[in-house]
């Protein structure tokens, strides 16, 4: 199954497997034009609106295998295109017709989608009305993708409840504050601070009920698609450390080899686990809890796996895999940011009530 569907993304999207770009920290244009220009962005869309999988809510597997890809050809586009794919499930779920046609033509047409919900306490983005308009007050910040996204989905409290909005940053170009993106790595993602304050909203704007993106499985269960793009990191550290042992003639070390019977099994590990977590995600609405324990799981193994990749990739390679220009500097840069998620003690909670729940029922 896995090899049959690395073929065909190697066939139909080559520049998934390109060199993970290292010589530069700008917005990557040229590898989102490509993204943007093929079938991918449409991947998760109903074939009725222009998608290209006969059934996406029953493919995950070979969704999160794409994010995996694009994870390992460069995470800071990875992290805008999951984004992307985010955006296209919520309008699915829970856009009128209307949305779904107009919104999904967009996309298959190469319009950039986002998610934008993270803000600061001390200005959070709300929604009110102002000489009987709907008008925006107050800023989000870590937006992937910056202006880039033509259409992101942001939240914002309208009476008391978080309302997702369909935004249209063509008509309403805004400024890009980098004042709270300085990170170490993941700065192409180009997550920057916008100040909505004054735009007007239309109720055609709005997408699904109030707090509707919040509803679960989908919001803790989405946590698989990040998770993908992580695997993808480690996987790309794991092979640039081989290539830095056969360029130094060391794989022949006793040491080394066991560092990479460690990294295999590791590899093999999260493959394992990106597809139960497919598996579970293809079976969310008829079985939540379990896409909920799973996707918890993923998220929390993931991390420790990429970590201990992490580890012993700088061991094998040495202070030289940390120095410019080699490209496990900036993938080992960017890995540790994306990898700083979220919620991951909560997760870990959230198992652990489950066993506990599930122990006591079957007692």
């Amino acid at each position: 199954m896995t090899n049959s569907i690395i073929k065909n993304k190697k066939h139909k999207f080559p520049f998934l497997f390109e060199k993970y770009t290292t010589d530069s920290e700008d917005y990557p244009k040229d590898l989102m034009n490509k993204i943007q220009s093929s079938e991918l962005m449409v991947l998760n869309v109903p074939v009725e609106f222009g998608g290209v999988l006969e059934n996406p809510n029953a493919q995950n597997s070979y969704i999160l295998n794409i994010l995996k890809c694009l994870g390992a050809r460069d995470l800071s586009a990875a992290r805008i295109f999951e984004g992307h794919l985010n955006a296209m499930l919520l309008i699915n779920r829970f856009g009128t017709q209307h949305q779904k046609e107009i919104y999904f033509s967009e996309a298959k047409n190469g319009i950039l989608f986002g998610i934008w919900n993270s803000q600061l306490p001390s200005e959070p983005l709300e929604l009110e009305t102002s000489k009987n308009k709907l008008q925006l007050k107050g800023s989000k910040v870590f937006c992937s993708g910056a202006n880039n996204v033509v259409r992101p989905i942001i939240t914002a409290n309208h009476n008391g409840k978080q309302q997702m909005l369909i935004l249209n940053m063509a008509d309403n170009l805004l400024e890009e504050d980098y004042t709270y993106w300085q990170p170490l790595g993941m700065k192409s993602s180009v997550s920057c601070r916008f100040d909505f304050t004054g735009l007007n909203i239309e109720s055609s704007q709005f997408l699904g009920l109030p707090n509707a993106y919040f509803e679960q499985p989908d919001f803790s269960g989405g946590a698989v698609r990040f998770a993908a793009v992580q695997l993808g990191g480690a996987e790309v550290l794991i092979t640039t450390t081989l290539e830095h042992l056969q360029m130094m003639n060391r794989t022949e070390d006793i040491n080394q080899i066991s560092r990479m019977g460690k990294l295999a099994i590791l590899k093999k590990s999260g493959r394992l686990w990106l597809d139960e977590a497919g598996r579970a995600f293809d079976k969310r609405y008829s079985n939540p809890t379990e896409c909920l324990q799973i996707a918890n799981m993923f998220r929390t193994i993931t991390r420790q796996i990429c970590e201990e990749v992490m580890a012993i990739c700088e061991l094998s390679v040495g202070l030289q895999g940390l120095l410019k220009p080699h490209p496990m500097e900036r993938i080992h840069r960017d890995l540790s940011v994306y990898l700083k998620q979220p919620g991951p003690d909560n997760a870990l909670l959230e198992i652990g009530k489950t066993l506990l729940n599930t122990h006591s029922n079957e007692g």
